[in-house]
């Protein structure tokens, strides 16, 4: 989760960088050819066995939610400061709890409701009620959290059967299809320095999903959420670092309290785990 959080700042600043001259449907086709292509060593090592997979449907309904996600927020990045994004990113925690309460069937009692009411307070302080609530960077996020909900819980399914290799990789695969179907109507050649920086966008954001599913595959959910939190020093150490921009105190204390609403509503899911396996 710690290598995943860095890697999430780097492509967060590489994004908004390469953003300023290229379009960010073009910016996120090139990403994943250059996602895709990086597992090329892996794809001939595994052969076609390491490919099976008895989900692929599931795999595609993941790579449809991430690609809507992605774009969400890599257009919020150009126009709201990273940490405010990556601070509101948190909120996905939270979704993927509702998710989890309307197609997994997962119950939840008063508490987990009130952690997710607070959490939900958190986001309103970040935005701080007015006519910001309503800018379009912040819908786009929110659409970002939910789709990536998504992500969330497709992965949590797939990774009982598939490995972190293989779902990190059918990403790439299939995202490049379905990537270039916007990028054509703004389409881009990049420049020799372009190719380089959209090269250490895809494997930044690979070694972000890969972090992502290891650590999920290794670890309770609840444990690496707490982790998560370094993904906004992160990200608003590259925004003051190459962007010039300052963090304000209610973007962090707003993250914070969803930080704690998610540390909560996980603790909670993975006790109530070990109590089933108990009975």
């Amino acid at each position: 989760m710690s290598v995943s959080a860095v890697f999430f700042g780097v492509m967060m600043g590489l994004v908004r960088h390469i953003g300023q001259d290229m379009h960010i449907f073009a910016v996120s086709f090139w990403r994943y050819v250059f996602g895709m292509l990086m597992f090329a060593p892996w794809f001939l090592r595994v052969g076609v066995a390491g490919l099976h997979s008895t989900r692929y449907g599931m795999h595609i309904i993941r790579a449809c939610f991430l690609l809507v996600s992605s774009v969400c927020i890599l257009m919020a990045i150009m126009i709201m400061p990273l940490d405010e994004v990556t601070a509101l990113s948190f909120t996905t925690p939270l979704f993927t709890m509702i998710g989890a309460i309307l197609f997994l069937r997962e119950k939840a009692g008063p508490r987990r409701w009130a952690a997710l009411f607070i959490g939900f307070l958190g986001m309103l302080f970040i935005l701080r009620p007015g006519l910001e609530m309503f800018n379009w960077a912040a819908l786009l996020i929110m659409v970002s959290a939910v789709t990536f909900a998504g992500v969330v819980l497709c992965g949590k399914v797939l990774i009982r059967t598939d490995s972190p290799e293989l779902m990190v990789a059918s990403l790439a695969v299939i995202s490049v299809p379905l990537s270039l179907i916007p990028a054509t109507f703004f389409w881009h050649w990049p420049t020799g320095e372009q190719y380089v920086w959209l090269f250490l966008i895809a494997v930044a954001s690979n070694l972000n999903m890969y972090g992502i599913a290891k650590a999920l595959q290794n670890g309770d959910a609840s444990a690496t959420q707490p982790y998560d939190f370094l993904r906004l020093p992160t990200t608003a150490t590259v925004g003051w670092l190459a962007f010039g921009e300052t963090s304000d105190i209610y973007t962090w204390i707003g993250a914070g309290v969803i930080l704690a609403s998610t540390v909560f509503i996980t603790r909670r899911e993975a006790l109530a785990k070990q109590r089933q396996l108990q009975e």
